[in-house]
């Protein structure tokens, strides 16, 4: 199984053998054939919330840009998972929600089942929002996207994430980034956070 393969390997974040594990099952995840399920059943939340809050710790906590590639490819693989996962479950929310509005009904307990198996991953506002001011574009960028999907799915549930240290990520973030459109997402991911 791919999460026995993580698991072995976790202790080595940045080794070889974790970074094929994640990227194949970033593959996996992207396959709309892929039965999320069965992946959610076998702890695919718990899993990528531990390695991205240890690949996160290793990229943050680097001092030395020269040795961030590993963490940096690590990071980006993770995102585009932990995207996938909330897309999936965006899509499904929205499908029971326009279901439900046109009056053809709607399977709320798959939709709500599917959002308390995720929520977890809300461990990770704070992280995500550390990524924001990230001089890399492509974790920035990353970053904002997972997030914004996260505070759409659940708000200001994570009473952490307006924290000092995350109000001073996001005011980084504001003042690095000059393009109108990710101002525009950054300030409705902090409306959402605060609503």
């Amino acid at each position: 199984s791919i999460f026995v393969s993580l698991q072995e390997h976790q202790d080595n974040v940045l080794g070889s053998a974790m970074q094929s594990v994640v990227a194949l099952l970033n593959n996996l995840i992207a396959n709309k054939d892929t039965n999320m399920k069965l992946l959610y059943e076998q702890g695919l939340v718990d899993h990528i919330c531990n390695i991205f809050i240890e690949a996160t710790a290793l990229f943050l906590e680097s001092d030395d840009k020269s040795s961030t590639k590993p963490a940096n490819t690590l990071l980006l693989s993770l995102l585009d998972i932990l995207h996938s996962m909330l897309k999936h479950t965006s899509s499904i929310v929205r499908l029971t929600l326009q279901a439900q509005k046109s009056g053809t009904g709607g399977d709320t307990q798959t939709a709500e089942d599917l959002l308390l198996i995720n929520k977890p991953l809300t461990d990770l506002i704070s992280l995500l929002i550390q990524l924001l001011a990230s001089e890399d574009p492509e974790i920035h960028e990353n970053s904002s996207q997972c997030l914004s999907l996260l505070v759409q799915l659940y708000g200001g549930d994570n009473p952490e994430s307006m924290s000092p240290e995350n109000i001073d990520s996001f005011a980084a973030a504001l003042k690095s980034k000059r393009d109108p459109k990710q101002q525009k997402l950054l300030l409705r991911i902090i409306k959402r956070l605060v609503s």
